[in-house]
């Protein structure tokens, strides 16, 4: 039986009526492909209209552009029903419970390209790219026990940026994604809630998208690690929980004291400020060598000095500047899951010790050293896992504000802060270049005053500040004591 032509009304006013039979029949056969919603599969269709006007404005053919743009592209996956479903591994268990109007456990990754994103072709990259992460073309959805992701049969969209990074989602409503991708002048950004993946998974889904997107527009980029293969099928270890591979042995890990907290009101919008301190890759190392440190050692020792100069400080009080600081499992554990495995140590001093950079990096990276071996983490991994079975079989409705308490004694207020080294992001020579730099933004937290992040690529380190008060003493402190190392950073942000 012969299918019935597609309607397609934008096709009319972007093609001359000698290419429009053309083109009419090309998304014929992309609806072939399409077994969603008629409010999708219309708005998938006009994307591929677009994206052909926009692939031959730039100089291409007709034929070209319809072999970049090759309905065979979207495999079956927006024309099967999905069924599948998906668990939560032990860490994002905890996520959808501790939710609130403040609380969001999102983060952000972001690539800078050397030319202006062309949003109609990014559009079709994330089209393309999202059969190749199921888990991530998922909705969050609320069963009697436990919350879970429930695959999702949409058209997942990017935006133009309009909002604060790493703004709340709404991941309630039906059908609704648990990621967003949005677009402003040159950057591509993708914002996760937490309970999809860690920044690990983030930065494979980030630079697959990257290089579809520029092999769309014509470059020739070969396959290499950190990034998934569209022509490949997806694996199930991809969204397996890794967190079990901890074993048997102690658990342990998580009680701690309270820490001394930053000055400053914390106002309604959050995130209250986002700013980037773009340095040199080689002059950081540099300045942490000579001072008998790491990178994450020195920053840290930066932190510290900060975090000293923005809080009101008691010379009786016990309480100790406390930082977290995230640690990568699959450095202990060559698993391929994309979910969840990180766990994480606290470096902590008192004010009294926290004096100049080389004094305090002995101690530092002792603490780091000790807090980032293999059984202390493992031993955190254990106790997470058995929280996670002691709540198994209590209903949802109970458990949240359980978790939501514990949570809360467990978060934000045994920490000063966090900090968060993505590390280095490699490309391939061929892909760079086209890309400028990356960053890693922190979604906010609830009761500390500012976070950090930062990434590498090149010889370019981002280090980002994500702010919860107007209070600038935190990040004016951060400028100096880096210029004093002489680091002098450019900055970006907000205002």
């Amino acid at each position: 039986m012969k299918q019935k032509p597609v309607r397609c009304p934008i096709a009319a006013k972007l093609f001359t009526p000698e290419q429009l039979p053309l083109v009419m029949d090309y998304l014929t056969d992309v609806n072939k492909r399409l077994k969603l919603s008629r409010k999708y599969t219309q708005q998938m269709l006009e994307d591929h209209a677009w994206a052909l006007h926009r692939l031959i404005s730039l100089g291409e053919t007709m034929e070209t552009a319809m072999e970049r743009l090759n309905p065979e592209r979207l495999g079956d996956f927006y024309l099967k029903e999905r069924t599948d479903w998906y668990p939560l591994d032990v860490a994002a268990k905890i996520y959808p419970l501790s939710m609130s109007v403040k609380r969001m456990m999102v983060f952000r990754l972001s690539c800078y390209l050397k030319e202006p994103v062309v949003p109609e072709i990014l559009q079709m990259a994330l089209t393309y790219v999202m059969r190749r992460f199921p888990s991530f073309a998922t909705t969050i959805k609320c069963g009697f026990f436990w919350h879970y992701l429930d695959a999702g049969m949409r058209r997942y969209a990017v935006r133009p940026e309009t909002k604060l990074p790493c703004a709340v989602m709404k991941v309630g409503a039906v059908h609704s994604p648990s990621l967003r991708v949005v677009f402003f002048e040159n950057r591509i950004s993708v914002e996760f809630f937490h309970i999809l993946t860690d920044g690990s998974g983030g930065s494979i889904f980030l630079r697959t998208l990257v290089k579809t997107y520029l092999e769309l527009l014509g470059a020739e980029l070969p396959d290499f690690d950190g990034v998934f293969s569209l022509d490949e099928a997806p694996d199930a270890a991809e969204w397996e929980d890794a967190f079990p591979v901890s074993g048997k042995g102690t658990a342990g890990g998580f009680s701690d004291k309270p820490a001394l907290q930053m000055k400053g009101m914390v106002p309604l919008e959050q995130p209250n400020r986002v700013l980037h301190y773009n340095l040199s890759t080689k002059a950081l190392l540099e300045a942490a060598h000579r001072n008998g440190g790491t990178m994450t050692g020195f920053l840290l020792a930066l932190h510290m000095l900060s975090c000293k100069e923005a809080s009101r400080i008691n010379p009786h009080s016990r309480k100790k500047i406390q930082i977290q600081l995230p640690v990568n499992m699959r450095k202990f554990h060559p698993v391929k899951t994309l979910r969840n495995f990180s766990m994480y140590t606290s470096i902590r001093l008192h004010p009294s010790q926290v004096t100049t950079v080389a004094e305090m990096m002995p101690e530092i990276m002792a603490q780091i050293r000790q807090g980032t071996a293999q059984e202390p983490l493992e031993a955190t991994m254990r106790l997470s896992c058995r929280l996670v079975r002691w709540l198994r079989f209590i209903p949802l409705s109970i458990k949240r504000p359980i978790a939501y308490f514990i949570y809360g004694k467990l978060g934000d207020g045994v920490f000063t802060s966090t900090l968060s080294n993505l590390g280095a992001i490699t490309l391939p020579e061929e892909m760079q270049p086209y890309v400028d730099k990356f960053d890693f933004v922190l979604g906010p937290p609830v009761e500390n005053k500012a976070v950090l992040s930062v990434c590498s690529f090149g010889d370019k380190t981002v280090l980002t500040v994500v702010k919860n008060t107007h209070l600038t003493l935190f990040e004016d402190a951060l400028y100096q004591h880096l210029c004093d190392e002489g680091l002098k950073p450019y900055m970006e942000g907000s205002g």
